[in-house]
């Protein structure tokens, strides 16, 4: 049956609904953290550029470790190397604002060791047919447990005795989210058969391998909806508010839209649906990027989320069961799927620190206006356009809409 797990994609969903949590309950607050403890926009910018320079190079290190050892072997450390971010994060306290290129480079290991074990174990559970199915439950259910998870953040810091004994609370919660996971990692089978990594194909894909350039292509051009858009928007709720109470509800009201969407997708988008999905995806996200011409009010702010949110799941589902099967057309095996995971990777990243590095160019010149920002927000809901016109011109969705 189509909308039928078995027990090892079971456990993936397990995995990576801890794995959501978590992030849930600290990602944009370790912005807003390194923003207190800096006063400098700029301070969490520079993190975030590091973080995406460093990801893709330790991706494709663990990518060949994945394919010639184990890919849990990655997943595990991965996990360990989270805990040590936020163990990191404990001890610096308020010198964390100190030191944002060297915090953002030791998140960049984490992201890229921990991404090339997930992102290959999510497909090894899936199946042609089955593929919007298992990401859109990944993006239900990841949602779900997170939408009490941001609010909850907030609630603990504000609650605290002093701002900075939330955090601490916070973060050590997180720590130990992630040692349970490295525990229940052992539910996943292991893949330990060696193979060769032959990533210059995946990763420079010729004139007959013209899907999987688009899909890279594709890529690049969706960079900014990638971590960007939430540690900015939540940055900005708290500029306006002052609060991380309200910077917690805005990510759950995000979640809260996300999950419901999500859900309803996952159950009726196909592949010969991919396109109007993706286009009606797209035509939301522009939506949101037009409330830009307004000032950037509390209510814009939520507006704009809840527009965003929505759009995720409407491109993001039918876009990730594309990806995946346009890898396993390409890859001349399928043990070659680790090469194509983590080439797709490559051009993420560089589209993120081009991206990164014209926001700041942006606020710069614009002497940290608010116009600077509204510009920046209006720029990453634009550039939608070319993801949808480098996927839907694939060979691959022109045939599953046959």
């Amino acid at each position: 049956m189509k909308h039928r797990l078995d027990k090892k994609a079971w456990a993936a969903l397990t995995l990576n609904a801890l794995y959501s949590t978590a992030e849930a309950l600290c990602s944009v607050f370790v912005s807003v953290y390194l923003w207190i403890n800096s006063q400098d926009f700029l301070t969490v910018c520079w993190y975030h550029v590091t973080i995406y320079f460093v990801t893709p190079f330790f991706f494709l290190l663990a990518g060949w470790f994945s394919q010639v050892r184990d890919r849990l072997y990655m997943y595990r450390l991965g996990l360990v190397l989270h805990a040590v971010f936020y163990a990191t994060l404990l001890s610096l306290g308020k010198r964390s604002g100190e030191y944002p290129v060297a915090l953002g480079a030791l998140l960049g290991v984490t992201w890229g060791v921990y991404w090339a074990g997930a992102n290959t174990f999510n497909y090894d559970v899936t199946t042609p047919g089955r593929r919007e199915y298992y990401i859109g439950l990944v993006m239900a259910v990841s949602g779900a447990v997170s939408l009490l998870a941001p609010l909850l953040s907030g609630f603990i810091i504000r609650s605290a005795s002093a701002p900075q004994h939330g955090y601490r609370t916070v973060f050590a919660v997180v720590l130990g989210l992630y040692v349970l996971s490295l525990a229940l990692s052992f539910l996943i089978p292991r893949d330990n058969v060696r193979r060769p990594f032959r990533i210059v194909r995946a990763l420079f894909p010729g004139k007959d391998q013209r899907d999987w350039q688009l899909m890279m292509l594709a890529s690049a051009s969706m960079s900014g909806s990638f971590n960007i858009f939430p540690f900015v928007l939540g940055l900005l709720m708290y500029m306006r508010t002052g609060n991380e109470l309200s910077v917690g509800g805005y990510a759950s009201l995000q979640a809260l839209a996300g999950v419901v969407v999500a859900f309803i997708v996952a159950r009726i988008v196909t592949p010969r649906t991919r396109r109007p999905y993706m286009f009606w995806g797209l035509a939301v996200l522009i939506a949101a990027g037009c409330l830009m011409v307004f000032e950037v009010t509390a209510a814009v702010l939520i507006a704009f989320g809840l527009l965003r949110s929505i759009s995720g799941p409407l491109f993001g589902i039918p876009y990730g069961g594309l990806r995946y099967d346009v890898i396993a057309k390409c890859a001349e095996n399928p043990s070659q799927r680790i090469e194509y995971i983590a080439a797709w990777e490559v051009p993420l990243a560089i589209g993120r620190v081009i991206m990164m590095f014209i926001m700041m160019a942006i606020y710069h010149f614009l002497n940290g206006n608010e116009i600077a920002l509204r510009i920046i927000l209006f720029v990453i809901c634009a550039i939608r356009v070319l993801t949808y016109r480098f996927s839907t011109s694939t060979s691959v969705l022109r045939e599953g809409e046959v």
